[in-house]
């Protein structure tokens, strides 16, 4: 029986002579091989990191399969709008490498006044970037005051695009689109627009009605189209809110192609302290008995807020 050793060398020599030392020095080295490794290829990530082959402009970013109504100027905002949202440095910019660049590149798309919701992101390497988006388009057209006009003489009200959101849209952008597709005009707003790309909000929500009332006036189109009745052409929120006496005077008026004019009421959007407001359902049906027997040469506003007894009398049935 050989000695056994007593120094740590030669215990560790012993070691190694074994089949269990031989096993555990193959581990030794595949592990010290996997660290020297992982060491390259991180300094091998950070050298690639910093070359500009590799980093992300705006240049990079190619929107794919956008819906034919985005004509080619909405296309070449889209990707001119990119420039103000990319990092003017070089160095900032998302590398192709990065683990984290998908959700940098959402964020950063998503800044894009034009841009709704952001379906996918495709990074191809070395440096492209194909990108499915929803595009913005316009909801409703509202004459609105702009709000960068100068304090001193009348404010002047321009035609603003403005989408399902209530976000407010480039006017020359969309003005190719308004001609095809001819948006509602919405009037009688009092807030000042925010600017481009911000979402409209106001203290008394005209905004908001003025948008409800597009939707009304739009969904009238659709089921009246082939009646050979008048379209709806624009809304008129200067009435809304209206307090429980003011109500008679109209909150939400539509005005049709004829020239006349259709007492809406309320939409439906916000009912909360109103009682006895029909519904679209209701006043739709009595908006077509008015155009069936009414003539148009009768400029007299048709009243489609409550039943026709009522109407005739001038009685108001919101308690």
């Amino acid at each position: 029986m050989p000695p056994t050793p007593t120094d740590p060398l030669s215990r560790l020599v012993a070691l190694g002579s074994t089949r269990t030392g031989r096993a555990l020095g193959w581990a030794l080295g595949g592990a010290l091989t996997l660290l020297l490794c992982a060491l390259v290829v991180r300094q091998a990530r950070v050298a690639v990191a910093r070359m500009p082959a590799y980093r992300l402009g705006p240049e990079a970013v190619a929107f794919v399969d956008l819906p034919s109504h985005v004509d080619d100027r909405m296309a070449g905002a889209l990707r001119d709008g990119l420039a103000a949202l990319w990092p003017a440095e070089p160095a900032r910019r998302p590398c192709t490498f990065d683990p984290a660049l998908d959700r940098r590149l959402r964020e950063l798309l998503a800044a894009h006044p034009m841009i709704r919701e952001i379906l996918d992101v495709d990074v191809r390497f070395p440096a492209e970037v194909r990108v499915r988006a929803t595009v913005r388009t316009p909801l409703a057209c509202f004459q609105a005051r702009w709000s960068d006009e100068r304090r001193s003489g009348a404010p002047t009200y321009v035609p603003l695009p403005v989408d399902n959101d209530g976000v407010v849209l480039e006017p020359d952008t969309y003005a190719p689109f308004l001609k095809l597709h001819r948006a509602v005009t919405v009037t009688g707003v009092e807030a000042r627009c925010p600017g481009v790309g911000r979402r409209w909000t106001d203290t008394k929500e005209q905004v908001a009605e003025g948008l409800a009332a597009a939707r009304v006036a739009n969904r009238l189109n659709e089921e009246l189209i082939g009646l050979a009745a008048p379209k709806v052409e624009a809304v008129d929120v200067a009435g809304f809110p209206a307090t429980p006496r003011s109500r008679m005077k109209g909150e939400v008026v539509l005005m049709l192609s004829d020239g006349r004019t259709v007492q809406w009421g309320r939409t439906e959007r916000d009912l909360t302290g109103v009682t006895r407001e029909d519904p679209y359902d209701v006043k739709r049906d009595r908006l077509l008995d008015l155009l069936a027997t009414r003539p148009v040469t009768d400029r007299r506003p048709l009243d489609v807020r409550f039943p026709a007894g009522l109407r005739d009398v001038g009685l108001r049935s919101d308690g």
